[in-house]
């Protein structure tokens, strides 16, 4: 290798070598898995070696001191330690080098080693992608139906109000008269594709009307209701870590991110709500700090670059950009519901509700009108939880 063998802060002389039990330089560690599998360290244990240590420096006065959780064995060679990552990453990963004193530790030398923090789903675009991207030359035309209506949905308010209403304004592509284009699929393209992935497709459906009914179950009350608090307390990083918790926790994910969901206390955020959003599969990650990450994800729209299109979040301001929609961090953040509420959620009792009302000319009486609602409904449904 052409790594340098020593590197870090030095005091005089002093320098502290990071080795494998290969004894080949070490640079960097990894806490990483194979898809879908659990996680753990690269290399599981490596050898810190003090380099031209002074004489005050004698057997078992100067030590290693490690990240929490962490191992350190000294070795039989005087002035080097075999050390045993443990746990999560932290960032930074600091080793420190400390002599004892009479009375106290003194610090001799600080040293930050670089680490890798990257995992991926079960989920892989290439193998698990859709035969179609969400353009009108692949799926064709498509208009709400009301077949697909009562599959998608068991019950709801005046059925008929809302399929010519909220529903028909969700579910459709189509092509105007003027030739732009009006609607689309991705939430059920990207949800069918995920539970496709995970095994949670049922047989008897095929892969088109799963499409249809899972990008319709976006109104259904349990997916609503999934989501409100994400919508109520935005925070792209909350949905960062929760995709990470779950690969870390179980190994595999069922949350798609919803990107560009409108902050609540924008004036727009009922057209905005209704107007923009886009849901795509995050299947892999990689953070290397604790100022940003990056999130893979597939993209229903580019299902051909899924190597490109990323999520990069700002961990520290708490926002996020996505170039293929040059979202805007600030104004917008990222949902990460998972799979459940689309699998199962059949009734639509808050959408069909709020439905007339989002045709009303006054935007202030539908906006508290649907807020209304949806306070009412989540206040029921938390009740509920914890009777």
């Amino acid at each position: 290798m052409a790594s340098p063998a020593r590197h870090g802060q030095q005091a005089g002389k002093l320098s502290l070598e990071l080795v494998t039990v290969e004894n080949q330089p070490l640079d960097r560690l990894r806490y990483t898995n194979e898809a879908g599998g659990k996680f753990r360290w690269i290399p599981d244990r490596f050898v810190a070696r003090l380099h031209s240590p002074p004489r005050e420096c004698a057997v078992g006065r100067v030590t290693v001191r490690v990240p929490a959780g962490w191992r350190v064995l000294p070795l039989t060679e005087p002035t080097a330690w075999l050390v045993f990552p443990a746990g999560l990453p932290v960032f930074p990963v600091r080793l420190q080098l400390v002599l004892q004193g009479h009375d106290r530790w003194q610090d001799l030398l600080t040293q930050d080693l670089p680490v890798d923090f990257c995992g991926r789903n079960r989920f892989d675009p290439r193998r698990d992608r859709l035969p179609w991207a969400n353009r009108i030359d692949d799926l064709g035309e498509v208009e709400p139906d009301s077949f697909h209506f009562r599959k998608t949905f068991r019950f709801a308010l005046g059925s008929q109000t809302f399929f010519r209403g909220l529903y028909q304004e969700v579910v459709g592509l189509r092509r105007l008269p003027d030739g732009r284009i009006q609607g689309g699929l991705c939430t059920g393209l990207s949800r069918t594709a995920l539970a496709q992935a995970l095994g949670q497709l049922r047989e008897h459906v095929s892969l088109r009307e799963s499409v249809l009914i899972l990008h319709g179950r976006q109104l259904s009350d349990r997916a609503l209701l999934v989501g409100l608090p994400w919508f109520l307390f935005p925070s792209p990083r909350r949905a960062y870590r929760a995709f990470v918790h779950d690969l870390v926790t179980r190994g595999w994910s069922d949350r798609c991110f919803d990107l560009n969901v409108p902050r609540p206390w924008r004036r727009d955020v009922l057209q905005a709500l209704l107007g923009q959003g886009h849901t795509v599969v995050p299947y892999a990650f990689c953070q290397r700090g604790a100022e940003r990450a990056q999130v893979w994800v597939y993209d229903p729209n580019l299902p051909d670059r899924a190597t490109e299109t990323v999520v990069t979040i700002d961990l520290v301001r708490d926002r996020y950009e996505y170039p293929p929609l040059n979202v805007d961090g600030q104004r917008t953040t990222i949902v990460a519901v998972p799979l459940a509420p689309y699998l199962h959620g059949r009734t639509a009792i808050l959408a069909s509700a709020a439905s007339p009302f989002l045709q009303a000319p006054r935007r202030l009486l539908r906006m508290l009108i649907v807020a209304g609602i949806g306070l009412i409904l989540f206040a029921l449904y938390w009740w509920g939880r914890k009777r």
